[in-house]
Formats: C-alpha cells, structure tokens, sequence
C-alpha cells in the first residue's frame, strides 16, 4: 500500500465511523481540522525522495514511536528494496506503524515502522515539515 493509499483508506475509515456514530446518536470529533498525511509507505514501483536525515532526526523519531500507541497492521510488510536487490533472507519486515498528530499545524502524520529502515538503507527522506514537526518534540 502506498501514501496516497493508506490516506484514501484513512478517509474511508472516517466516513464509515461518521456513519456509525450518527445512527447510534454518537457525536464524531470534527475530524477536517486536521489534514492526514501517510508518508513512508514506499513502493519499489514509485520514485520517492531520497536524502540523508540525521542520526539525530532517528533518534527523536525512535523516542516517539516508543510513546503511546502503535497500531498493528493487518499482516506484514517486507521490504520490496531488500528482495530487489538480491536480499531476501536479510530483508527488513515489519507490522506496525504509528500516528502523530502536530496539533500546532493542524497535521495528522500517520507512517509504518519500516519508515527506520527506509531513512538508514535506502536513502528515504520524509517531508521537511515531518523532520521539522519530529525535531520540536
């Protein structure tokens, strides 16, 4: 699944829940204060922007994938990068990711566990506004 696809799932998600919650006299939190974005779901198939991040940026990220909740995700991912080149048995895994929501921007991040892997083997560089929203934590 790639970024555009988790967030349309997100949407679809929010639609379904809205749905639930009026037939059963539920009240919904506004959810279109905030604007979702998925990042770090890559796909061998789609360019993605590549850079080197700091071992600093790492290490806040790390810090706040520990706090509170990671979600499991239904079944795992493998890394299609790994496989590609040659390093299947060596590959990078996982089944988890993880939101964040930058409340000062009125950002939702939401990004997979494999996020670590992509930054430190395959040159993964998320959105300057992810590394700055990561650095002020």
């Amino acid at each position: 699944m790639n970024n555009k696809e988790v967030e349309e799932q997100h949407w679809k998600s929010i639609e379904s829940l809205k749905e639930y919650a009026k037939e059963n006299g539920y009240e919904m939190p506004d959810f279109s204060k905030y604007k979702f974005v998925a990042l770090g779901y890559l796909d061998i198939s789609e360019p993605y922007e590549k850079g080197i991040v700091s071992q600093n940026f790492l290490n806040k990220l790390r810090i706040l994938w520990n706090e509170g909740i990671v979600c499991g995700s239904l079944g795992h991912h493998d890394c299609t990068f790994c496989i590609d080149e040659g390093n299947y048995e060596n590959r990078a895994t996982s089944s988890s990711e993880k939101e964040l929501t930058d409340w000062e921007n009125g950002v939702k991040y939401k990004f997979p566990e494999m996020i670590f892997h992509y930054c430190e083997a395959h040159n993964f560089c998320p959105p300057k506004k992810f590394i700055e929203f990561v650095m002020r934590k």
